[in-house]
């Protein structure tokens, strides 16, 4: 099996059958063929037609699209994405809250998602985030009282803390969820997560994390950083162009959420 077709295979462990039927503009008879074949879906995505009517269907006012995954979604913007880059010399990149500047590195940032591991890795993080997990860990303190810890998805500090009371084969997982959430931040919400990982969040964030982390410069570097150092921690569950390329994984993330996302409110850090 060929790494395209193993990677086909994931996207169809993901699909529904109204994402099937949404890919083949509503043609049952076409869905066995896609379950047989996946690797068709991603040649379906790869179409600006078929990637723009899923995007659309937030707009839709019929039933056709209403009960799309949110991995369909975010697969179809990180395909359009990806395939709007082929060619470009520059790319615009934020500097600031409402600021971008061209970046002349084209022909390179789009050489990362023409990798089908790096596709599938990118809408699998932003799908993984349609909805947020919370909850309460609990633990004995040292007169055998329990005490709870709570901590959701993006309270990154709170997160690492989970570590010290978490299996040592379960460990790679709490680390995979620390890395997703310091790119997620500072690829789709940078403004949030600037105002959540100023000086005094950065230095909770290393003291959690065991890592020398720097206190100055802009935070989606720190959390650029982050996510390199806590994926490394995960025992090769994430495809190593995104452990030593993950300012393009930021980047990428970056303009899908521009494109494609922020003003629909697909999602959001609060949801």
């Amino acid at each position: 099996m060929t790494s395209r077709e193993a990677v086909a295979r994931r996207y169809g462990e993901h699909l529904t059958d109204r994402d099937l039927l949404a890919l083949t503009d509503d043609r049952p008879d076409q869905v066995p063929a896609l379950r047989r074949r996946p690797e068709l879906v991603l040649d379906l995505l790869d179409r600006p037609a078929v990637a723009d009517a899923v995007l659309s269907a937030t707009h839709d006012p019929g039933e056709r699209f209403r009960y799309v995954s949110p991995f369909l979604v975010f697969a179809a913007a990180v395909h359009r994405t990806a395939n709007a880059l082929v060619g470009r010399t520059s790319v615009l990149d934020r500097t600031g809250p409402r600021a971008r500047i061209p970046v002349l590195d084209g022909p390179v940032l789009a050489a990362f998602p023409a990798d089908p591991a790096h596709r599938l890795f990118l809408a699998e993080l932003l799908a993984s985030y349609a909805r947020l997990t919370s909850g309460v860990a609990w633990r004995r303190d040292d007169r055998g009282r329990p005490r709870g810890r709570r901590w959701d998805e993006l309270d990154l500090p709170r997160l690492a803390e989970l570590l010290a009371d978490t299996p040592e084969d379960a460990r790679p997982g709490v680390w995979r969820r620390i890395g997703d959430g310091a790119l997620f931040l500072a690829g789709v919400f940078p403004e949030y997560a600037e105002r959540t990982y100023g000086s005094t969040g950065t230095r909770h964030l290393g003291r959690a994390t065991g890592f020398r982390l720097a206190t100055d410069g802009p935070v989606s570097d720190l959390l650029e950083d982050l996510a390199a150092r806590a994926y490394r921690q995960t025992r090769g569950a994430v495809p190593p162009g995104v452990v030593d390329s993950p300012r393009s994984a930021r980047r990428l993330l970056t303009l899908v959420a521009d494109q494609h996302l922020h003003h629909d409110a697909v999602i959001g850090p609060g949801r």
